[in-house]
């Protein structure tokens, strides 16, 4: 009788944490397809905006946690890089989104699953299965799709396509550097007081070089800014506390949704169009996402028995077949 597989690519735990995980991340997803809508309604430079939005995170949850009197991380490594990054990207995403169109940075935002595929195994140590790729595949598909159907935007500049790129390049340094700090035991809430603290510093020195009138706000801006902080701003302390829960390839793989779904609120809330092609993308991305949590508990044990994690392009047949010895499969 064949010894079981040891997991490959994902964090251990039983199946409940996983699910739990997984849970988490759809909902800091939707959190942060409505952080698009936000940022088209507050009427701030983007430096002041991220700083706001940053500010405000991380006084609120830093006296949550010292109220519990959790403890802190160290300010070193994986940590350091973690909130620098993220103060990079809250700066490029919003001036990239000013000077481009927004298909464009979100189009690059949806090319994050197949950098992280690629990098996960040297960053945090976990290996990627073939078929979690080619789910990614197909879930950029039809984020890409969903895009190019709401391409109405004409605006586009070269700096700020090379901002959107620079934006990509940032946000994923952050995300594998959050993975990387949150399996050493870091408490999630704590972690994420402490990296919004630090891409605060970040970030506060551009928001100062726009005098203080474009820092200072109104009420119903507070209002908002406090929305966007904690409304979508939490999506990161659900998605920090996902992390050692969940693979960075499938949640980078649900991250990926986010673009889609901003398209379907900007419908309904801004009456921007959204047609049948829109619709097609969507059905790809969940059917992606679908996969890969297929993908994720076939690799981790939770799956039927004989049930073997597989490309989205392979035959049903192929995909039927158990192996025999030797990891063969039989006919």
């Amino acid at each position: 009788m064949r010894a079981a597989r040891a997991p490959t690519h994902c964090p251990d735990g039983p199946a409940g944490e996983r699910g739990a995980g997984l849970a988490a991340v759809v909902t800091a997803v939707l959190g942060f397809s409505w952080g698009f809508i936000l940022v088209k309604v507050i009427p701030l430079a983007p430096a002041p905006l991220a700083a706001w939005r940053l500010g405000l995170g991380a006084v609120g949850l830093g006296a949550v946690a010292l109220a519990w009197r959790l403890p802190w991380p160290r300010l070193r490594g994986a940590m350091l890089l973690a909130g620098a990054a993220f103060g990079a990207h809250q700066l490029l995403f919003v001036t990239a989104t000013r000077l481009t169109s927004v298909a464009v940075v979100t189009l690059l935002m949806s090319l994050q699953p197949l950098v992280v595929a690629l990098l996960s195994r040297r960053t945090v140590g976990e290996r990627v299965p073939p078929a979690l790729v080619g789910w990614s595949l197909v879930g950029i598909a039809g984020v890409a799709l969903t895009l190019l159907a709401t391409s109405g935007d004409a605006v586009r500049s070269p700096v700020g396509d090379l901002l959107a790129v620079a934006n990509l390049a940032a946000f994923t340094a952050y995300f594998l550097a959050a993975k990387r700090t949150r399996a050493s035991g870091v408490p999630t809430l704590t972690f994420t007081a402490t990296f919004l603290g630090v891409a605060l510093v970040v970030v506060a020195p551009m928001a100062a070089l726009e005098g203080p009138s474009a820092v200072a706000v109104d009420a119903s801006a507070v209002a908002l800014l406090a929305l966007m902080a904690f409304g979508p701003g939490s999506g990161h302390l659900l998605l920090n506390w996902a992390h050692p829960r969940v693979s960075a390839a499938l949640a980078s793989l649900a991250l990926a949704t986010v673009p889609a779904l901003a398209s379907l609120w900007a419908h309904l809330v801004l009456g921007e169009p959204l047609g049948v092609w829109h619709g097609v993308g969507l059905a790809l991305v969940v059917m992606a996402l679908a996969g890969g949590q297929r993908v994720e508990r076939a690799a981790t044990g939770d799956a039927r028995p004989g049930w073997r994690p597989t490309a989205p392009w392979a035959s049903r047949a192929h995909r039927r077949l158990p192996r025999g010895r030797g990891g063969q499969r039989s006919r």
